[in-house]
Formats: structure tokens, sequence, C-alpha cells
């Protein structure tokens, strides 16, 4: 998919594409543009929760998306606390080339019942195993790619990711030590 230098800028933090909004090196303007990705979402009742900038810390090569649907949100209360449990599917958006990750996500959060935050986890989405779709999040994530592609975005797979660089490198990332990096770590890392 991408040759050795495009993933050496990519770890650069290098724009690789020459594709609308892409080819503006603007990343308000990517942004702009992501904004009609997520009125198509919300019009196909599918929720999405953006995760902050950068994650809040460091620096992401991708933007974290935590798509899900009303069905797959389990709601549970007694006399002290309401918890929810979310499931869904992540979308990883590079910064830096239009290509985008699809994998499984979840999501717990715990509030009093005067609806103050207790706490909460979510999953990170940074192994390829995560990639292999569980059959229930089949349908939501056969939309998620026909809306992407639309927007013309190449959704990797699996096999697009999974093998390890081949050449020595050093990558801010918080998922692989160095020689264990993958192609994924090439396209989509966080330094925290």
């Amino acid at each position: 998919m991408f040759t050795n230098e495009q993933l050496q800028a990519m770890i650069r933090q290098e724009v690789v594409s020459e594709q609308y909004p892409y080819s503006t090196q603007d990343e308000q303007e990517l942004k702009n543009y992501l904004k009609s990705i997520l009125a198509e979402l919300e019009r196909a009742q599918i929720h999405c929760k953006v995760e902050r900038e950068h994650f809040g810390s460091g620096y992401a090569s991708y933007m974290q998306w935590f798509c899900y649907e009303a069905q797959h949100i389990e709601v549970k209360e007694d006399a002290n606390k309401r918890e929810e449990h979310i499931q869904g599917l992540h979308v990883l958006i590079s910064r830096l080339a239009p290509v985008i990750l699809i994998g499984n996500a979840d999501e717990s959060n715990a509030y009093s019942l005067s609806g103050e935050y207790l706490g909460g986890g979510k999953s990170m989405l940074d192994e390829p195993y995560q990639l292999v779709i569980e059959p229930r999040f089949e349908q939501l994530f056969q939309t998620l790619e026909r809306i992407f592609m639309k927007y013309h975005f190449t959704v990797l797979r699996k096999e697009d990711i999974e093998s390890l660089l081949a050449f020595d490198v050093a990558i801010p990332t918080l998922s692989r030590r160095k020689g264990k990096y993958l192609v994924w770590d090439a396209i989509f890392y966080w330094e925290d």
C-alpha cells in the first residue's frame, strides 16, 4: 500500500497524499472535511464520540472516533450509581494520508444518580487482531466502510498493516517497542 519512503515520511509527521483535503496540508481543513462524514453517521443513527485532540497529550498521527448504535448500549442502575457499557467500533483516521482502520471497541462509564461522573474506561485500537470484526458489528462496519469510501478514504485491512517494518527506525508509539514495529506503527502512532 505505502512505500518505505512514504512510511518513513509519515513517521516524520509528513503528509504523503496529494488528495484533497490532505493536499492542503492544513489539519483544520481535514477536520472540516470530516464534519460531513459525522453528519452522515448521525443521519444513519450511528452515534460517534470523537476523541479529544491528540488524546489530550503528545502527538497522535490519527484521530479516533468511537462509533456505535443504540442497541449496543447496556445500562445498569442500582441504589447508588448508573453504569453504562457501550460496544461498537473504533475508526482511526490518519492525519497524514486518506486511510482509516476500523476495529472493535468498548467503553464503560459510571455515574452517580445525580449525574456526577464517577469513572470509567475504554479500549484502545492498537493490535491487528482487533480488526477482525465481530459478526454482530458487521452491518455497522459495512455502513462505516461505505460512508468513508464515499469520501475517498481507503479502509486498511489487517493484512495491510500487520507485517514488520522493513527498515530500522524509532517510532514514538506506546503500542510496541523498537524492533517490533509493524507497518501499523508508521501510519497510526501516538506519542504520549
